[in-house]
């Protein structure tokens, strides 16, 4: 697989609104041909059912738009790859319609034909809310983790929870909007796959629990604080030797104490700073409340200097720690 210039040119030129004899010869010739539109019956099989739809569509918005400047695509983000005779690309973009502009996603899937590459799939869709979707909105950061962690000490019936104290980590890719637009979507959650799956092998080899992922995040619970710093030493080392062409670092935060715990799920303060803290973290590092280092003691371990910190959503200023690594 590798980049491709030349379908990158062929689709910014599809998407930049030639006229329809252009687009046509754009399209592959087999009947197997597919076009999928935002709308629910938009589904055109072969490139003459696509294109003569496209011009009554045309016919009617010019009708629609009378006296207002044609609709405008402004392409925010276009990649393109090839394997042999496929290749494939996604674009992001906004248009303007008759009101605000409403952003799009387009996926084509291209072959070659005769020397040629043409699209012989595409698929423009508009994002819609998990709110919409689902009735209520999911978490799918460690960012917006940490913004919707307010007040979620509240959450559930204390009297159907269990309380205990555990050492609770959160791990986070940073920059992963970046990485995942620069080798694509599709390799992009293969790696997520096998850092998951490396996580979970070393929270679990030191007596720990993978509690949920978070989009490209996890959070996670150890019994000690000793248990929970070791991980996360590993981690780091493991991050450090993830698979070639593709790199990336992890921040990581941990915090001991007080949690409430209910159907697979942990809450309450500890979780809320262990997640600012996590947060709080550079990419690469490993920071620790002191009261968690503390528990853990210097045997075996190296730690920074501790610093004093807001974080957000919690009072005052709170002792953190960097955790430098295991002494040799």
């Amino acid at each position: 697989m590798k980049p491709s210039p030349e379908i990158e040119a062929l689709v910014r030129r599809y998407l930049s609104g030639v006229d329809n004899e252009t687009a046509f010869n754009l399209l592959s010739t087999s009947s197997d041909f597919l076009g999928i539109g935002t709308d629910a019956h938009e589904w055109w099989v072969g490139r003459n059912e696509l294109s003569e739809v496209s011009k009554k569509q045309s016919r009617e918005l010019t009708r629609l738009r009378e006296g207002l400047p044609p609709p405008h695509l402004q392409l925010s983000h276009l990649r393109a790859f090839e394997d042999g005779r496929v290749g494939w690309a996604a674009a992001r973009s906004s248009m303007a319609t008759l009101g605000d502009p409403v952003l799009m996603r387009s996926t084509f899937v291209l072959l070659l034909e005769a020397g040629t590459w043409r699209i012989i799939q595409m698929h423009n869709s508009i994002g819609v809310p998990n709110e919409d979707l689902y009735g209520f909105e999911l978490t799918t950061s460690l960012d917006a983790l940490v913004s919707s962690l307010d007040g979620e000490g509240d959450r559930g019936d204390e009297a159907e929870a269990s309380a205990g104290t555990a050492t609770v980590m959160f791990t986070d890719i940073a920059d992963s909007t970046q990485i995942s637009q620069a080798i694509g979507d599709e390799r992009w959650s293969a790696v997520l796959r096998s850092h998951f799956d490396v996580l979970r092998r070393i929270v679990e080899a030191e007596g720990g629990t993978v509690v949920k992922t978070l989009g490209d995040g996890g959070m996670y619970t150890f019994a000690s604080a000793r248990g929970g710093l070791a991980a996360a030493v590993k981690i780091q080392r493991a991050v450090a030797k993830a698979s070639p062409g593709v790199d990336f670092r992890v921040r990581v935060g941990l915090h001991s104490g007080d949690v409430l715990h209910a159907e697979g799920d942990y809450f309450g303060l500890t979780v809320s700073k262990a997640a600012r803290i996590a947060a709080a973290a550079e990419g690469g590092e490993i920071m620790t409340s002191a009261v968690t280092a503390e528990l853990a003691g210097d045997h075996g371990l190296e730690f920074g200097e501790p610093m004093a910190v807001s974080l957000k959503g919690l009072e005052g200023t709170h002792r953190i720690v960097p955790l430098i690594g295991e002494l040799e």
